[in-house]
């Protein structure tokens, strides 16, 4: 029998752009849950976030923060740069969004025998584009074996 086993976690990023190591909060997650066999979802809830599967490396870490700025510039004329009436304030980060949608909202790993199915040096990064902020991301695991809650 298929089981599902979801949690939300709140992270407060520092910096405007960042990358934040969340694999452990993930693996412990599929842990609890119990699911031997099947897969974990990571989804972001903010359109101005990402998340992606990396090497664990400083040099990366900031590498690729600079070809994000260089690929998506801050100073570029964007036609969501306005005034918003819905939220009573000014539009000014399409840069943020746009560096969202290349790098995607989520990431799916294969749980096999309980654990995530990483290669030795991947790492699941939550990346926040437009902080600091406080961001919330969904852990979802489905599969099968005993769940817990």
């Amino acid at each position: 029998m298929c089981k599902v086993h979801t949690t939300k976690k709140v992270y407060l990023t520092n910096r405007h752009i960042e990358l934040l190591n969340i694999t452990n909060d993930v693996k412990n997650f599929v842990k609890e849950s119990g699911i031997n066999n099947g897969q974990c979802t990571v989804f972001s809830m903010h359109t101005t976030t990402a998340l992606l599967i990396n090497e664990n490396e400083p040099g990366l870490e900031e590498d690729i923060p600079s070809f994000l700025k260089k690929i998506v510039p801050y100073d570029d004329n964007y036609h969501h740069h306005h005034y918003y009436s819905k939220d009573g304030r000014m539009a000014v980060n399409a840069w943020a969004h746009l560096r969202s949608i290349l790098l995607g909202l989520s990431v799916t790993i294969p749980v096999i025998n309980g654990e995530l199915a990483l290669g030795g040096r991947e790492n699941i990064y939550l990346v926040e584009l437009d902080g600091p902020q406080k961001r919330t991301v969904i852990i979802q695991v489905i599969g099968t074996g005993e769940s817990k809650g």
